[in-house]
Parts: C-alpha cells; sequence; structure tokens
C-alpha cells in the first residue's frame, strides 16, 4: 500500500525541506534546521491520526545520531570559508546529500507513520530502533530515483527555497539555541512550505510510479523487527 494521498503530502513536503538543508552553508544551523523540519514531519504525522507524543518521543522518533560537537562542529568552523571560497563546488556536493536527505528522510517518515498506525510508537526508543533497523537493510534506490527526479525537475524552485531558509537562519544572533531556530523557522514555516509546494508536488507526482510491493516489504520488515 502506498501513502494515501494526505500522508504523501506531508511526508514529500517536510522530507524537501529537510533535504534543502545541506544547502545551507551555515554550520551548526544546517543541522539545527533539519532536526526542526524532521520534528515537524513526525508531529504532523502523529496530528493526522488523532495523536499527541511528547517532546521527548518527537526527538527520539526523528532525530539523527548526535555526532557530538567535537566533529561536527569544529568541522563545521573549518569548513565554513571553504564553502563560500568554493561556493559552486559544495553547491553539487550539497545537492547530492539534499537528494540523500530528502531519500532517507521519505523512508524514515513512512516509517514512523506505520509505527503510529501499529501502535509500536508507544515505545519509542525501541520504535525507533526497528526502524534503524530496517532502513539499514532498505534498498532506498527507487525513491531516490524519484527524488532525483523531481530535482532534477525543479532546480530554480529548489535554490529559491534553499535561499529562504538562509536568509531565516541569517537574521539569527551568533550560536541561537536550538529553539530560537525552531522560533524562527516555525515563524517562517509557511513561506518555506509554498516554495517548496511546486516542488513537493512533482516528488508525490513521481513517487506514484513507485511499485506498490517497495512500501509492502518496509511495513512487512518493520513488523517483523518489531515482533523479535
Amino acid at each position: 500500500m502506498t501513502p494515501e494521498n494526505s500522508t504523501q503530502k506531508r511526508l514529500a513536503t517536510y522530507s524537501v525541506l529537510a533535504g534543502l538543508t545541506p544547502l545551507i552553508p551555515i554550520p551548526f544551523l544546517d543541522e539545527a534546521a533539519k532536526r526542526y523540519f524532521k520534528r515537524r514531519m513526525t508531529r504532523e504525522l502523529a496530528k493526522a491520526r488523532g495523536l499527541s507524543l511528547d517532546a521527548q518521543s518527537v526527538k527520539t522518533l526523528s532525530d539523527d545520531p548526535d555526532t557530538g560537537c567535537l566533529s561536527g562542529c569544529l568541522l563545521g568552523a573549518l569548513f565554513y570559508p571553504i564553502k563560500w571560497l568554493f561556493k559552486k563546488i559544495f553547491l553539487l556536493f550539497g545537492a547530492k546529500r539534499a537528494v540523500d536527505f530528502v531519500t532517507r528522510s521519505y523512508h524514515q517518515g513512512y516509517l514512523i507513520d506505520y509505527a503510529l498506525e501499529k501502535g509500536y510508537s508507544a515505545d519509542a526508543a525501541r520504535a525507533r530502533a526497528g526502524i534503524d533497523r530496517v532502513l539499514t537493510d532498505t534498498n532506498t534506490s527507487l525513491i531516490e530515483y524519484a527524488v532525483r527526479q523531481a530535482f532534477g525537475q525543479s532546480k530554480g524552485a529548489l535554490r529559491s527555497a534553499a535561499r529562504g531558509l538562509q536568509r531565516v537562519l541569517m537574521r539569527l544572533a551568533r550560536r541561537p539555541t536550538q529553539e530560537q531556530i525552531d522560533q524562527a523557522l516555525e515563524s517562517a514555516e509557511g513561506q518555506e512550505k509554498r516554495e517548496v509546494e511546486s516542488l513537493a508536488a512533482l516528488l508525490q507526482k513521481i513517487m506514484d510510479q513507485v511499485p506498490p510491493e517497495h512500501f509492502e516489504r518496509l511495513r512487512t520488515s518493520l513488523d517483523t523487527t518489531m515482533a523479535g
């Protein structure tokens, strides 16, 4: 069973927004923006099912493993001037990471939604561990191809949306907290969603061509993992 249209719209929109973050040449803030959009996706999926998750459950289901400030923050500071110096090179590299981010976010969001449906999310840590195991064993090439197709046909919209995010984050004071970043992005979220509307709609359309068996395998794999 492929995602229902309303769910697919949420998955496409927030996956694209999370995927824009590698195109933000601002260390620390790119990762913080990704966290925000992935958490928003989880909350929206829960809301659509009439569920309310506590903040810790949202973080557990949504956030990627923390690389730690020693590696992430230091490397970000070192590469910040290089990003500006070699802007075009990093744009290409960022575009590749953007495809990867959207692909993973879409799969993760789909499995989070299924976990919510089945009640697995009652134990968020166990559900997340199961989702991660399924993702590790999943061939993501079908969804990745769909994302590449959508990005290839919407380069202008992609760049415009990324610039919009960058403008929002550039207004923040130096080294803002995650809460301050969340507040800034929340205030701009409506505009950003409009910016990626056409891109998300195109991704939805292309995603309709993905064989339903792909999603069936995801659900079966999570069921098997959670039963183990």
